[in-house]
C-alpha cells in the first residue's frame, strides 16, 4: 500500500483495475484507492503479470503493507508471508488457550452445583422455569436462604428493566473523520493559539452581492454567495499582509507565495477543505465558479488530492446554521483559521443616533509562533475593510 499523502496511514482498497493472471505494464493504472482526503488510481511499479491478490476490495491496508505480487511469470513463485503465518499460530494458541479455560470454568460451575444444592419452594421452581431463570443467581431471603416466590419475581423485576435499558452503541469512524482528529489533538497539543474577534458591518457588502446576484446567473449561470465574499477578502488580506501566508514548519515559517485559501466544507463522511487556488488574482465570479466546483466534488467525493492540498489559510463559515460567533481549530502547518458566524440585524451607535444593521462576527484563531497579537489585529481589521468597502474586493493583484 502506497503512502499517497503525507498524513496517511492506511488506503482502502476501492476496486482492483486488473484481475489475478492479467499482463500489467509499469504505469498502468493497477486499482483504485481511497485515502483520508480523497480516492485515487495506484499505478504498476514495474511490468509483468499480477501474479497473487492479497488484499481484497473494500479491505483497509496500513501503509507499506502488501497488498499483491506482480511476477515475471505465473510460474514464478512468491514469498511466503512469515508475519501471517505467525498470527495465524498465535491467534490458534490464543483460541484454543480460551476454549480451554471455558472449559475448566463450565466443569468448576458443575461441580459447585453438584456440591451446593439450591434451596427453593416448589413454587419458586416452577415461576423460575416459566421465565428461564438460573436459581444459581438467587439469593434466597427465606429460611435458612431458601429461595422463595418473591425472590424470583424480584428477579424477573430486575432481567425485565435491564433489558429496557439503552445499550451504548459503537459508531465507526470514516478516514476523514481520524485524520480529523489526529489533526486537531496536535493542533491544540502543539500550537499556541490565540483568538481575536471583530464586528462587520455587512450592509454595502450585502448591497453590492444583492446587485451582482443576477448578473451572476444570467450570465454565468453561478450563485454568488457570501462566502465568495469573505474567500476574496481573505485573499486581499493576506496579499497585503504577506506574513499570515504562512505555515509552521520543522520549527521555521514558510511564507508562500501563492495566495491559496481553504474552505471547511462540512459532509456526512466528515469535514473536508478543498483550496481555492491564487485568490488574490481572481476575481469574484472566478472565485465563485471554483468554490461551487469544489463544494460539489466534495459532496460527491469526487476531490483529487492536489485539490485538498497546499492551503496556506483557511476560512470557516457556520453563519448559515445560525451560529453568531465561534473560535476554530488552526489547521496545522497553517498559522491562522477565520470563523465567521451569521449576520444578524442589531441596534448599533453611529455617531448620535442609533440604527439597524446587518452585523457579522469574524474570529480569527493566530499560531502565536508565527502571528502576534498586533499582526493578528491588523490583518483581521484587513478584512473588515475588504467587506465594509466590497468595492475593493472588484480589484485584482495581478
Amino acid at each position: 500500500m502506497p503512502k499517497l499523502s503525507e498524513t496517511m496511514e492506511e488506503g482502502e482498497i476501492i476496486q482492483w483495475l486488473k484481475k489475478e493472471g492479467d499482463k500489467v505494464k509499469e504505469g498502468e493504472p493497477l486499482l483504485e484507492v481511497a485515502t483520508e482526503k480523497a480516492n485515487m488510481e495506484v499505478e504498476a511499479l514495474t511490468s509483468g503479470f499480477l501474479r497473487k491478490i492479497i488484499a481484497t476490495e473494500g479491505e483497509v491496508v496500513p501503509v507499506t503493507q502488501t497488498i499483491a505480487f506482480i511476477a515475471d511469470s505465473m510460474e514464478e513463485k512468491i514469498p511466503e508471508k512469515k508475519e501471517e503465518a505467525a498470527g495465524k499460530r498465535e491467534k490458534g494458541a490464543i483460541k484454543e488457550a480460551i476454549i480451554e479455560e471455558k472449559k475448566e470454568v463450565s466443569e468448576i460451575s458443575k461441580e459447585a452445583e453438584i456440591s451446593r444444592p439450591i434451596k427453593a419452594s416448589p413454587l419458586a421452581k416452577k415461576l423460575a422455569r416459566e421465565h428461564k431463570i438460573d436459581l444459581a443467581t438467587i439469593e434466597g431471603r427465606g429460611p435458612g436462604g431458601r429461595i422463595l416466590k418473591e425472590d424470583v419475581l424480584r428477579a424477573v423485576e430486575q432481567a425485565a428493566e435491564q433489558k429496557e435499558v439503552p445499550q451504548k452503541k459503537e459508531i465507526s469512524l470514516s478516514r476523514a473523520e481520524k485524520v480529523m482528529i489526529r489533526q486537531m489533538e496536535k493542533s491544540k497539543r502543539e500550537i499556541p493559539h490565540f483568538y481575536l474577534t471583530i464586528e462587520v458591518d455587512s450592509s454595502e457588502a450585502m448591497k453590492m452581492r444583492d446587485d451582482l446576484l443576477a448578473e451572476f446567473e444570467k450570465e454565468k449561470g453561478i450563485h454568488l454567495s457570501y462566502t465568495d465574499l469573505l474567500i476574496k477578502s481573505c485573499g486581499r488580506a493576506l496579499y497585503k499582509m504577506p506574513r499570515v501566508n504562512s505555515t509552521f514548519e520543522k520549527g521555521k515559517v514558510i511564507s508562500h507565495l501563492k495566495i491559496d485559501v481553504g474552505l471547511a466544507v462540512a459532509r456526512e463522511e466528515g469535514l473536508i477543505v478543498p483550496v481555492i487556488r491564487d485568490v488574490d488574482k481572481k476575481d469574484l465570479f472566478q472565485i465563485a465558479r471554483d468554490r461551487k466546483e469544489l463544494v460539489e466534488k466534495a459532496n460527491e467525493n469526487k476531490l483529487s488530492l492536489e485539490e485538498l492540498e497546499g492551503a496556506s489559510f483557511t476560512l470557516s463559515n457556520l453563519g448559515m446554521l445560525g451560529i453568531r460567533e465561534f473560535t476554530a481549530i488552526i489547521n496545522p502547518p497553517q498559522a491562522s483559521i477565520l470563523a465567521v458566524g451569521e449576520v444578524k440585524k442589531r441596534a448599533v451607535v453611529l455617531g448620535e443616533k442609533i440604527e439597524i444593521r446587518p452585523i457579522m462576527e469574524t474570529t480569527l484563531s493566530c499560531d502565536h509562533r508565527v502571528v502576534d497579537g498586533y499582526l493578528g489585529a491588523r490583518f483581521l481589521q484587513e478584512i473588515k475593510r475588504g467587506l465594509e468597502r466590497p468595492s475593493l474586493l472588484l480589484m485584482v493583484s495581478g
